[in-house]
């Protein structure tokens, strides 16, 4: 079973993170799998720390807020 609040707060770091870092979910939105890959490179404490996220439906959203500019950020 997946935990929907731990899904919620590891969809928000993403958003939140600098357009420097975000850029790296947005060019490799591909399949839930490379959003997953992507996020272990880059979450304080790996993989251990994102089990039991629902990655499908972050990549379904395809929503990674706004570039530190304000205009949307599109995924690839």
């Amino acid at each position: 079973m997946r935990d929907a609040e731990k899904t919620e707060r590891i969809h928000q770091w993403m958003k939140d993170l600098p357009d420097d870092q975000k850029i790296r979910f947005a060019i490799n939105w591909g399949i839930p799998h490379s959003v997953f890959n992507v996020a272990c490179s880059m979450y304080p404490g790996g993989y251990e720390k994102l089990q039991n996220v629902d990655w499908d439906k972050i990549h379904k959203s395809r929503d990674l807020g706004r570039w530190s500019h304000g205009g949307a950020t599109y995924c690839l």
